[in-house]
């Protein structure tokens, strides 16, 4: 057969043609579905390992049911669904109530969100890898979800709302991407929840943050939220190598809760006082949207709280005294502000009031004042956990 060239072109242009063809129908099909479910989301994922019973007073007893009821549910074709099935309680709420998405993801169905990396299995043996590897995937699944919202709240499972009348946007100046918070009982940067932007920045932090996995050291590192202190430190302060590999020094030491506290105390250190880096926002302590539940025995203001973390079903307890004073009380124990269920019929922009529990509500100066001698007593551990630094240096 003779060799025809130009009924190869044309065959080579019907080709080309169709391909641009298909680009576009699948830019302005996913262009149309990203612009459907714009806004602000919460998102909640849950690992593989995550004992869901421990969850259901935040989450919802019904979520429990998902398992037994998959095909009907279609979680494994669409995760973002499962929050259309059931009662969440304060979190599924609020997010009716402020017109947010409200989105519980397993990171089981995110194949792509494997932190898995050869120096990572080098370190740790399967069992203790695929711990750590959990940590991190949780921040690869929120980078997969971001780009089809505006902006993201991530949130650990344990965490609820106790106030909604407040709002997400009001965390999220212009001109910042990420916003972070200090922890209120110690000097880390959490990393249970933070709120993120739809932008290329932000997404990149999530991806670098999840990929982290392989840069741990080997010794006590304390997985994604030690990991997020030398991160920063990376990114924020490319000019201070000195400092930031002074306290990479100290991480790559660390034995021990201790060792870690130093290392973070030293990160702390080159942050400062300071709460803005550009595009990211470190808020400082007691200024960000959660606390623990335990650190005034869950008394709470709406001046002062909007969400509070600890909410494990079996660290769930009652109150036996007739009253409740704002002090520190076991960290494994919390008490449920919420006064009998919510009805997610109600849940709605008109009607913001809740029912609580009124031995919970506490007086505002007091709650303030017993936070205020807390955050003392942190400081000074700060300190002292700081000056642990030539000590470690020298024992190497």
């Amino acid at each position: 057969m003779k060799f025809n060239p130009r009924r190869l072109l044309k065959v080579l242009t019907v080709i080309f043609v169709l391909l641009c063809l298909n680009n576009i129908i699948y830019y302005f099909y996913h262009t149309t579905k990203v612009q459907k479910e714009k806004g602000i989301a919460i998102l909640v994922v849950l690992t593989k390992d995550s004992k869901e019973e421990e969850y259901k007073v935040a989450l919802g007893e019904c979520f429990l049911e998902k398992k037994s009821d998959q095909k009907k549910l279609k979680i494994e074709k669409d995760s973002h669904d499962l929050d259309r099935t059931c009662s969440i309680y304060t979190l599924r709420c609020y997010s009716q109530i402020q017109s947010y998405q409200f989105i519980i993801a397993r990171d089981t169905d995110y194949l792509w969100c494997n932190q898995s990396d050869v120096s990572l299995k080098m370190h740790f043996s399967p069992i203790f890898e695929n711990r750590i590897q959990k940590f991190f995937r949780r921040h690869c699944v929120a980078a997969k979800i971001l780009p089809n919202y505006d902006a993201l709240l991530f949130l650990d499972a344990d965490i609820g709302v106790v106030n909604p009348k407040k709002r997400i946007e009001d965390y999220l100046p212009d001109g910042v991407d990420v916003v972070l918070y200090d922890r209120f009982y110690n000097w880390e940067v959490a990393a249970g929840s933070y709120i993120v932007r739809n932008s290329p920045y932000a997404v990149a932090f999530l991806e670098e943050w999840s990929n982290y996995a392989s840069k741990l050291p080997s010794g006590f590192h304390g997985t994604d939220n030690g990991a997020i202190h030398m991160l920063l430190a990376e990114k924020l302060f490319p000019h201070s190598k000195i400092q930031v590999e002074l306290c990479r020094k100290i991480y790559n030491m660390s034995k021990n809760y201790d060792d870690l506290f130093t290392y973070e105390a030293c990160i702390q250190n080159i942050f400062g006082e300071n709460q803005d880096f550009g595009k990211v926002r470190i808020l400082k302590k007691g200024t960000g949207w959660v606390r623990d539940c335990w650190l005034t025995s869950c008394q709470w203001h709406p001046d002062l709280d909007f969400m509070l973390h600890g909410w494990k079903s079996s660290h769930l307890k009652k109150i036996f005294t007739k009253t409740v004073r704002p002090n520190q009380m076991n960290r494994s124990t919390w008490y449920n502000p919420i006064h009998g269920e919510i009805d997610l019929a109600k849940c709605h922009p008109g009607n913001q009031t809740w029912s609580y529990n009124p031995k919970l509500m506490g007086d505002k100066s007091k709650i303030l004042e017993s936070l205020t001698k807390f955050e003392e007593s942190v400081a000074l551990q700060q300190v002292k956990s700081y000056t642990r630094i030539v000590e470690m240096l020298q024992n190497k």
